[in-house]
C-alpha cells in the first residue's frame, strides 16, 4: 500500500518533473556549458563549440565595461528600490483594504500593470516609448510657471517620472499584501481599540508582524520582475550579443550566468536584512 500511494504520488508530480527537465535543468545546463565555448553555427556543420574555459568570463569582467556598467547600476538601484517599494506597496494595500466609496476602481487602477505586463502590449509600448513617462508640454509649462527655475522644474518631473515607476513596479506586491490584510482577523483590531490602542500601535504591535513574513516573497519578486523587466539594459546586451559577431551564444550565456549570481548575490542580501530585522523583532 504503501508503495502504491508513492506511485500515485509520483504520477501526479509527474508532469512537474518532466516540465522542470524539459524547460530548466536542460536549459540551464546548455547555457552553462555554452558560457565556457565559442559557439558557432554552420549551414552544413550545424552548431560547433570550441572550448575557451573561462575566457568569455574573463573577457566581459575585465575588458568589455558595458555590462559592468549596467550591473553596478542595477545592483544599487535595486538596493534602493526595494525598501520604497516594499514601503509604498504596504502603505496603498492598506488603503485599499479599507471600505469607502470607489474602492474596486482604485483596486483596478493600480493591478493593471499586472493586466498589460507581458503579450503584444506590452512589447508595443516598449518599443513606441510607452514605458517612459513623456510629460505633456503644457504640464510642464504649468511647473515652469509655478517654479521658474529650470533645475527645479526638472528635478520636479524626475521626481514624477520615479513615483510613476515605483507604483508600476509596486502592483504586484501591492496584491500581496491587501491578500495578507485581509486574512487578519478584525476582532484583534476591535481588541486593540478597546484596550485604547492608537493606530500608530496599532500598525506595529499587529499588522506589521502579520504580514511581515510576506516581505521576503516580495524581495524575490522584485528582484527577478526588476532584472527582466523590458527596459533593462542588461537584457539589451545580452540579447545583443548572440548576434555579434564578435561576441554570439557563448558570450550572451556567459553574461547570462553572471547576471544570475548577480541576482542571487541580491537577493541573498536583502533576505538576510529582513530576516535579521524580523528576529530582531522577536526577541525584543
Amino acid at each position: 500500500m504503501r508503495q502504491k500511494r508513492g506511485l500515485t504520488g509520483l504520477c501526479f508530480i509527474s508532469p512537474w518533473i518532466v516540465g522542470f527537465l524539459a524547460f530548466v535543468a536542460y536549459p540551464l545546463y546548455k547555457t552553462i556549458f555554452m558560457s565556457f565555448n565559442n559557439v558557432y553555427y554552420g549551414n552544413k556543420t550545424g552548431w560547433e563549440y570550441e572550448w575557451i574555459g573561462l575566457e568569455n568570463f574573463r573577457r566581459i569582467l575585465l575588458e568589455d565595461i558595458d555590462f559592468v556598467i549596467e550591473a553596478q547600476d542595477f545592483f544599487l538601484t535595486t538596493l534602493l528600490y526595494v525598501p520604497v517599494i516594499i514601503a509604498l506597496s504596504i502603505i496603498i494595500a492598506m488603503l485599499l483594504n479599507q471600505k469607502v466609496k470607489g474602492t474596486a476602481f482604485f483596486r483596478l487602477l493600480f493591478f493593471l500593470p499586472i493586466i498589460i505586463l507581458n503579450g503584444e502590449l506590452m512589447k508595443n509600448m516598449s518599443e513606441y516609448g510607452g514605458m517612459s513617462i513623456n510629460l505633456n508640454e503644457m504640464i510642464v509649462d504649468g511647473i515652469s510657471m509655478i517654479v521658474p527655475n529650470k533645475s527645479i522644474t526638472m528635478g520636479i518631473i524626475l521626481i514624477f517620472n520615479m513615483i510613476i515607476q515605483l507604483l508600476w513596479y509596486s502592483a504586484v506586491p501591492i496584491l500581496i499584501f491587501l491578500a495578507a490584510l485581509q486574512k487578519i482577523d478584525r476582532s484583534v483590531y476591535e481588541a486593540s481599540a478597546i484596550d485604547g490602542a492608537s493606530s500608530w500601535s496599532t500598525f506595529w504591535k499587529i499588522t506589521l508582524p502579520n504580514i511581515y513574513p510576506l516581505v521576503s516573497v516580495v524581495v524575490i519578486f522584485i528582484v527577478v520582475f526588476l532584472a527582466n523587466f523590458e527596459t533593462n539594459p542588461i537584457n539589451k546586451i545580452i540579447m545583443e550579443s548572440k548576434y555579434d559577431g564578435s561576441r554570439r551564444e557563448g558570450y550572451a550565456s556567459a553574461l547570462s550566468i553572471l547576471y544570475s549570481f548577480l541576482q542571487v548575490i541580491l537577493i541573498s542580501i536583502l533576505y538576510f536584512i529582513t530576516k535579521s530585522r524580523k528576529n530582531s523583532k522577536e526577541v525584543s
